[in-house]
């Protein structure tokens, strides 16, 4: 790996700076705009915004087809020895506890890390509060419930 070391991270630096300018471009950096769209209640009276279902659909597809590609090919990728898929891939309590937890932050500040760590190229105001809260409560949630990974691991094989 150390002779791939360069372009990966190229390839790592390039990708991430596609996703933060598509974070830009497609507005999910503007909580208000998240927010609209998360209102579903807001349907009735016309205030619910389904424009960003047109950056979320067509980035499940893409992701699909490229997954379903990776799969099929007998060689590895250009800059790495092997793709990668996740190791644990059972649905439990604790994973739908945090995919819960996750959706609260995300509908209370309309902003999800992703998005939050584009935005830091603009330094918009009080970004500062929410990535403060992310990473202690990141780091909070880790001591309360310790992620067990080689435990869940085991449970997964």
């Amino acid at each position: 790996m150390t002779n791939l070391k360069l372009p990966y991270l190229a390839t790592a630096a390039l990708s991430g700076a596609l996703f933060g300018a598509g974070m830009y471009v497609s507005q999910m950096v503007d909580a208000n705009k998240v927010l609209r769209f998360l209102d579903v209640t807001a349907i009735p009276s016309g205030g619910w915004d389904p424009s960003l279902a047109f950056v979320i659909v067509p980035a499940i597809v893409i992701m699909f087809v490229a997954v379903q590609f990776s799969r099929r090919r007998k060689t590895a990728p250009l800059f790495d020895l092997a793709f990668h898929e996740p190791e644990y891939d059972r649905i439990d309590r604790r994973l739908v506890g945090g995919a819960v937890l996750f959706g609260i932050g995300w509908g209370m500040a309309g902003i999800c890390p992703g998005p939050a760590i584009s935005l830091m190229a603009f330094l918009p105001d009080n970004l500062w509060i929410f990535l403060i809260a992310m990473f202690v409560g990141s780091y909070a949630g880790s001591l309360v419930v310790p992620s067990g990974h080689a435990q869940r691991l085991a449970d997964a094989r």
